[in-house]
């Protein structure tokens, strides 16, 4: 997922999405679907919506979900990311 990363931070790819690791798939499911484990596949199809912004959207969630969480606790997302 690091190339992505890069591609996404430093090379404004808004589109590229092709690797999701456990834990993002994990917290993914349960932010999109709200179900405890999806498929990959499941949560590509889903992103396809955004069109050629799908990583963008994928940044925000995570943006979104994070920050909601410094401001107050989340009790599914704590057990997830176990800080």
């Amino acid at each position: 997922a690091s190339i992505e990363n890069v591609l996404f931070e430093d090379f404004y790819r808004y589109d590229y999405f092709s690797c999701i690791p456990p834990w993002e798939q994990k917290i993914l499911s349960k932010l999109l679907f709200n179900k405890k484990m999806v498929s990959v596949e499941k949560i590509f199809k889903r992103t396809e919506m955004w069109g050629k912004y799908k990583k963008l959207a994928i940044h925000y969630i995570w943006e979104d979900i994070f920050w909601k969480r410094k401001h107050s606790k989340i009790g599914w997302l704590e057990k997830e990311i176990r800080l």
